[in-house]
């Protein structure tokens, strides 16, 4: 995958997608739920931001010194973005994303860490304009942290994610659907290589995690295990699956092998996956959920994937907690 060619000179400065990859991220793991971004907000406690001050901690690293190529800089910048749900986000696209911290950090000594904090503050305001356009609204959260040496400005275009290890991303959304037997969730994206006004054909797919890797159930047990009602991960399929909801979309290619009734050959993990022209500017998507079969208690993980031929644009991870 690319990095950014404006932070070429330091390879020192890093941020881990997953717990010990030394920035080097992989686009074939779950890259998006990176360990070094967390958010907590007042009320609703991790992965949602709430009406107040909410707390978000960014995790830089350093190289040894003579493994790396490092700047001379005395301190090193912090960003930290914000999004609603999203696949795929931009600093430049209207409505995709926010910056909402900005701050010069101490370096960490060669071969260690330093935990930056920041105070988010979310004002109760009317819902203007629509949620999709308003990253700073409460509610679940992803997050785009950057970090790089003083001396160096990163990309005002995109964000390198998957590949630079000055980029991480944590895409989490905890929700608690209640006794609701389906569960519509909207989640943002664009294409990013679409030029306008032309679009270009992604494949989107969302696949049930059944058996979730020890890096994945150890993220969502810590941030499911605590809420009221919780009881377990659900590792068997539900009845009825689930889908994004291609309703006048053009989609293409769709194969649904979400549910047990359809899944052929077996054993195979319940998935869902469409071809679909998107553009370059912002689109909302719905992605369905049918929780009929799931027990009181339990908690279903999703992971959606959005691609372009070979090349992971975007990730996000869905938990539907049955309570």
């Amino acid at each position: 995958m690319p990095n950014d060619p404006k932070l070429a000179g330091d390879t020192c400065i890093f941020m881990e997608a997953i717990p010990g990859d030394g920035g080097n991220q992989n686009p074939n793991d779950v890259w998006w739920l990176s360990p070094d971004i967390s958010l907590t907000g007042p009320t609703s406690g991790p992965e949602t931001a709430d009406v107040g001050s909410n707390k978000i901690d960014i995790r830089i690293h350093r190289r040894a010194a003579g493994t790396c190529t490092f700047t001379g800089d005395e301190s090193v910048t912090v960003e930290v973005w914000v999004a609603n749900p999203s696949l795929v986000m931009s600093p430049s696209l209207h409505g995709s994303a926010a910056r909402v911290g900005f701050i010069g950090s101490p370096l960490p000594p060669d071969g260690g860490t330093h935990l930056q904090h920041f105070d988010w503050s979310v004002f109760a305001t009317a819902v203007t304009p629509v949620p999709r356009e308003n990253p700073q609204q409460p509610g679940p959260k992803c997050l785009v942290a950057v970090c790089y040496p003083d001396s160096l400005t990163p990309s005002d275009i995109r964000f390198f994610v998957p590949g630079d290890q000055h980029l991480a991303q944590h895409n989490l959304s905890i929700v608690r659907t209640g006794q609701a037997a389906d569960v519509k969730f909207k989640v943002n994206t664009f294409n990013p290589t679409a030029v306008p006004p032309i679009t270009s054909t992604v494949k989107l797919r969302a696949i049930m995690d059944l058996a979730p890797t020890a890096f994945v159930k150890k993220m969502v047990l810590s941030r499911v295990q605590h809420l009221p009602g919780f009881q377990r991960l659900r590792d068997t399929a539900l009845p009825l699956g689930f889908g994004f909801d291609l309703t006048g979309l053009q989609a293409t290619g769709v194969v649904d092998h979400s549910h047990p009734g359809i899944v052929f050959p077996p054993p195979q993990i319940p998935s869902f996956e469409a071809n679909l022209p998107l553009g370059p500017t912002l689109a909302q998507l719905t992605f369905i959920v049918h929780l009929k079969g799931a027990e009181h208690g339990e908690a279903c993980i999703f992971h959606l994937t959005q691609t372009q031929k070979t090349t992971v644009q975007g990730g996000l991870t869905l938990v539907l907690l049955k309570a």
